[in-house]
């Protein structure tokens, strides 16, 4: 007998076991049946159409700050050449070609190098032997710091003196 009490007691308890496990069940199925009818009806009302036009508002907002940024941008990188641009300008100018045009009065200009036949001599042939090693017109005039405009003549100048030279049967180069 005491060997069917034993079993019949751990039947029992197998029993409860079973028992416990099944109301367990029972309430988590029940809770999951109320959080999925908790979202459903937050989700349908007023609540859901906040959150929608919430989530719309800060994604239009967002891409119009991209949009402004990258614009802005643009702009700072369009000055940044323009200022280069007119800074290279201003000094591939002739000193002094602007100065009546802005101060008013035209000033004599008193510079010796400018006046001295020699230092214009000196530019040319450095202008011609430049020309002479293949550099191009905008390379020399970077180079020499003298307008483009100047380069150009002095090389043409130069090619007319040939040519006349070799029309004549006097070449001097």
């Amino acid at each position: 007998m005491e060997l069917h009490t034993l079993n019949f007691w751990q039947i029992v308890i197998a029993a409860a076991q079973i028992g416990l496990c099944a109301i367990i069940l029972l309430f988590l199925i029940r809770n999951h049946m109320k959080f999925k009818q908790l979202n459903l009806n937050a989700l349908s009302g007023e609540q859901s159409k906040k959150v929608n036009t919430e989530f719309v508002v800060e994604a239009v907002r967002q891409q119009t700050e991209l949009a402004f940024n990258h614009i802005l941008e643009t702009i700072d990188k369009e000055r940044q050449t323009l200022h280069a641009y007119f800074e290279l300008r201003k000094t591939q100018l002739a000193p002094g070609l602007l100065k009546p045009v802005l101060s008013g009065p035209v000033e004599p200009n008193c510079n010796t190098a400018a006046l001295d036949p020699d230092a214009a001599d000196t530019i040319y042939s450095e202008i011609e032997g430049l020309s002479d090693q293949g550099l191009s017109l905008a390379d020399i005039a970077e180079k020499l710091n003298v307008p483009r405009g100047e380069v150009d003549l002095v090389v043409k100048l130069r090619r007319l003196r040939i040519e006349s030279a070799k029309v004549k049967g006097n070449p001097q180069e």
